[in-house]
């Protein structure tokens, strides 16, 4: 629930990822709700990896990674015609290496390479063609000494931007990242850590270029897996952040609980902010910077309830809260509610059942220019059966998900007015 940049960088990645599907999947309610976009989507991708065990004296693993990726999607209109082309093809590779130990620390020295060359064609393109190059070397080591563990990271970055585009330039960035936490094994069952970090971004493509060849409000083009208008800002900054995390763990046989709280101190939050403009009845956004803090609370546990047919009976309790507020005082926009959850299992060698129910608070506090969004009760079930294949396991599934049928409405969507959440639904696989 933590939004983009209040994690370390490598997180913040997989994040970007996430919010890149998530995209696809608003792009396709969209089609499947008014009838007037749906994507072709094709992705060929290549993976090499090398392991070299004890190269040379020192040096406990070698491990080198490439990949290569050739995304692209089209945006088909209703009456048949392909709006946008979008295309990103990039090469990475990664280099590790786990040395052996050290003055008693354990870790790994590594490098990390990019270059990629997106673009987006036709009528309804609002980035330009933009090449990509990030080259990070990275540092992570732990130390053990008693009932004390601690962690050490640090990762540099050069990211630059390259966009065919004659209203904006080359930009380069270069940020810092680095990373001390400490684990503290209290007792048997007890265990207390803390974390701090300071972590700071490059702005993404679509954060700095969007819409930025536009001259004049006619020239603006719609987005049409958020149904907005987005406008990039060339000038944007690196974006920093300051981070604590204080977590608390037991466990004693089956049962466990871990409650989380964390603190988020921004300089230069990079925000995409609904400006209240609208052109043609499109809501304009605009990425802004300003300074932002987020301060929330996780937890999660699970307790053994006792054995019946051949199996155990647990039940797992969980939530979060979030809350964030710009320099200014406004609330960050698009933030998840308050939510509590309860989920109740058997489960055996080979067969599992378990039920689910999540609460969702109503989401009051929008942002500025968004719409708060009602609260709900989400009831899933599901069966999953096991066995072996020879070598091979096989798992069997079956679930009902929302099965009271509850009209869901995400206060993280973009789309949440125009497409709701899936209703009652069964998967099979």
């Amino acid at each position: 629930g933590i939004p983009s940049g209040a994690h370390s960088h490598g997180e913040h990645e997989e994040e970007h990822d996430e919010e890149h599907d998530e995209e696809h999947d608003e792009e396709e309610h969209e089609g499947e709700e008014e009838g007037d976009v749906s994507i072709d989507m094709e992705q060929t991708r290549w993976d090499a990896a090398l392991h070299l065990h004890q190269p040379f004296a020192g040096a406990d693993v070698f491990r080198g990674f490439l990949t290569y990726t050739d995304y692209e999607h089209d945006e088909i209109e209703g009456d048949g015609e392909v709006g946008t082309e979008y295309s990103n093809e990039t090469w990475e590779t990664r280099l590790e290496l786990l040395h052996d130990e050290l003055l008693g620390f354990h870790g790994v020295i590594g490098l990390q390479a990019l270059s990629g060359e997106f673009s987006a064609l036709g009528e309804e393109s609002f980035i330009p063609e933009t090449d990509s190059t990030e080259l990070g070397l990275f540092l992570v080591e732990d130390y053990h000494v008693g009932d004390w563990t601690f962690e050490l990271g640090a990762r540099f970055d050069r990211d630059e931007r390259d966009p065919d585009a004659a209203s904006a330039g080359k930009e380069t960035f270069s940020s810092f990242s680095a990373s001390g936490s400490a684990l503290w094994q209290l007792t048997d069952e007890w265990g207390l850590g803390a974390a701090l970090s300071r972590s700071e971004r490059a702005p993404t493509i679509e954060e700095l270029y969007s819409n930025v060849e536009a001259e004049s409000p006619d020239e603006l083009v719609v987005h049409a897996a958020t149904n907005a208008i987005e406008v990039g800002d060339s000038d944007l900054d690196t974006e920093v952040s300051n981070n604590l995390d204080l977590s608390l763990n037991w466990q004693r046989g089956l049962h466990f609980a871990e409650l989380t709280v964390f603190y988020n101190d921004f300089d230069d939050y990079i925000n995409l902010f609904n400006t209240g403009v609208e052109v043609e009845e499109v809501p304009v956004l605009t990425y802004t910077q300003d300074d932002a803090e987020f301060w929330g609370i996780e937890v999660d546990s699970e307790f053994a309830l006792g054995s019946a047919g051949g199996g155990e009976f647990r039940l797992g309790l969980f939530g979060d809260y979030i809350r964030g507020e710009l320099d200014n005082g406004d609330d960050i926009p698009r933030l998840p509610p308050t939510r509590l959850g309860l989920r109740f299992m058997w489960t055996g060698d080979r067969f599992d059942v378990w039920t689910r129910v999540i609460d969702a608070d109503d989401q009051d506090r929008p942002g500025a220019n968004e719409e708060p969004t009602e609260g709900y009760t989400r009831w899933d079930l599901g069966a999953e059966y096991r066995f072996g294949l020879g070598e091979s396991d096989l798992r069997l599934f079956a679930e009902f998900n929302n099965i009271t049928d509850e009209e869901i409405r995400l206060s993280t969507s973009f789309l949440r007015d125009v497409a709701p959440e899936a209703g009652r639904s069964i998967g099979v696989g």
